[in-house]
């Protein structure tokens, strides 16, 4: 049954603004934290994270780290326009290192459609092509399955050649050799005495440039479609400060994990431990906690027995711990949202919640097993309906297009936010494979000052809404004239 047929899901239209006005005026503007120590009440301990590991403690990564500073890049015109210049500003002994779920070569970080010449100079492999001139090292883990395989051989063949040696490796050290995945989408850049990460949803693929218009603009066809779909929303993190020696420890240890690959030919040259650089905020600036996917199944194949013996499951851990301790409200973005188990975490926070707001995908894409979708995600949602006095809570979304008719924007990003004050962001959603099974990372964020979440979550609904990022008022779609172009509608799954 199709997700906008299940009323039981959704609330009335009538609805919709009251909710935007208590959010937006009395709800979701809240207060300041009265103390910088209010970020560690959001931030798994020691415990909890030992607990997420079988038992076994996490020594190579920080229980989490302060000093940082972060921007989230949404769409991918922000995002592969800001990693284009770092990658531009590496040279002499910086590195590049990345991991992957999808992959193109040519796609264009930067495209225009009255200069093809210029553009395909911003393509992946002309842009790692330059950096290698320059005296960068590249390493780069491609996820590769039986199912997923032409695509990660053909990028890595390619930038093997340009590198003269394995650069590139295709990487299978995940449950699955059928299916599995290495879900990771992270691009590390070390440029003189800084370096950068980018962590979130979005691949350097085809179909993931977009605008904030959504429009399917010609830039937009000049980098492909992903799987038929015609206009993607998601969103990146761009990190500086002592979290990215974290992000760079879990890099290094994938990389020099001793497990040989399934692929015979794949052989990568190990590199010895050494903490990149990074520039330190004056003030306290961001909290960022490391969390992570690694499956027990992988961990008994004989793979992370380095760093993660048992597997490790705090990415889960988080997501559960923050709906227990929200206080005002809930929203989430992400595809799927079809695992029961964090539903259930959330379901059971509503007598304590104002509200739950998600924005998903339709589960209507033109992709394979569609019907399972369907029913998944109904599954899991539904928990969050059983509740017939706490269900007028739950708000659920799609976002369209205004200006075509049943066109449909792809939900992909990964993103789950807390009464303004923390947000947990990375490669994984809510659904069975990112949080037990495939290769996975993200960040817990928490910003003393308490003005990160809150700028984040008001410029998600300035697009969502087509409002101006500093608009104030508590505006409703249904209120909204929106212009001829419009780039997004929030709708009610209906």
């Amino acid at each position: 049954m199709c997700i906008r047929d299940r009323d039981r899901y959704l609330t009335m239209l009538k609805f919709l603004f009251l909710l935007c006005t208590a959010l937006l005026t009395n709800g979701l503007s809240l207060r300041k934290p009265e103390a910088a120590n209010q970020c560690l009440r959001w931030t798994l301990t020691e415990n909890e994270i030992t607990e997420a590991r079988g038992n076994v403690k996490r020594k190579d990564i920080k229980l989490y780290t302060t000093h940082n500073s972060a921007s989230i890049l949404i769409d991918g015109i922000n995002y592969m326009k800001a990693l284009y210049d770092d990658i531009e500003l590496a040279g002499q002994g910086d590195f590049i290192h990345a991991k992957m779920f999808d992959q193109n070569a040519d796609v264009m970080l930067i495209p225009n459609a009255s200069d093809a010449i210029s553009s395909r100079k911003t393509s992946v492999y002309n842009v790692l092509g330059r950096a290698l001139k320059r005296g960068v090292t590249v390493r780069i883990l491609a996820n590769i399955n039986i199912m997923q395989s032409y695509k990660a051989i053909e990028f890595c063949l390619r930038i093997n050649l340009l590198c003269g040696y394995t650069c590139c490796g295709l990487d299978n050290r995940h449950p699955g050799i059928i299916t599995g995945n290495l879900h990771t989408k992270m691009w590390i850049v070390k440029h003189g005495k800084d370096t950068i990460v980018y962590n979130g949803g979005m691949d350097v693929a085809s179909g993931r440039w977009d605008t904030q218009k959504h429009d399917f603009s010609l830039e937009h066809q000049m980098n492909g479609d992903f799987m038929g779909h015609n206009a993607m929303h998601d969103q990146m993190v761009r990190i500086t400060g002592p979290a990215v020696v974290d992000y760079e420890r879990h890099f290094y240890e994938r990389w020099n994990d001793p497990h040989p690959s399934f692929f015979p030919f794949v052989w990568l040259q190990g590199y010895k431990w050494s903490p990149p650089p990074f520039i330190r905020t004056k003030n306290e600036g961001l909290q960022i906690q490391i969390m992570r996917t690694l499956s027990c199944t992988g961990a008994k194949y004989g793979y992370y027995k380095d760093f993660a013996p048992k597997g490790e499951f705090t990415a889960l851990a988080g997501i559960v711990k923050m709906a227990k301790l929200a206080k005002n409200y809930i929203y989430m973005e992400d595809q799927f949202f079809n695992f029961p188990e964090p539903m259930k975490a959330i379901a059971d926070a509503l007598p304590h919640l104002n509200a739950v707001i998600i924005v998903t995908d339709s589960q209507d894409s033109p992709t394979s097993f569609k019907n399972e979708r369907w029913h998944l995600q109904y599954e899991a949602m539904a928990q969050l309906l059983e509740d017939k006095e706490q269900m007028h809570k739950v708000h659920i979304f799609n976002l369209y297009r205004n200006d075509v008719e049943n066109d449909y924007i792809y939900i992909h990003t990964k993103m789950f936010m807390a009464d303004d004050e923390y947000m947990i962001t990375g490669s994984y959603g809510m659904e069975r494979a990112g949080l037990t099974s495939d290769n996975e990372i993200g960040g817990g964020f928490c910003d003393p000052e308490g003005k990160f979440v809150l700028e984040h979550r008001r410029k998600l609904w300035a697009e969502h809404l087509l409002l101006k990022e500093d608009d104030p008022r508590p505006v409703s779609y249904t209120h909204l004239t929106l212009p001829t172009k419009a780039q997004v509608q929030i709708s009610v799954v209906a």
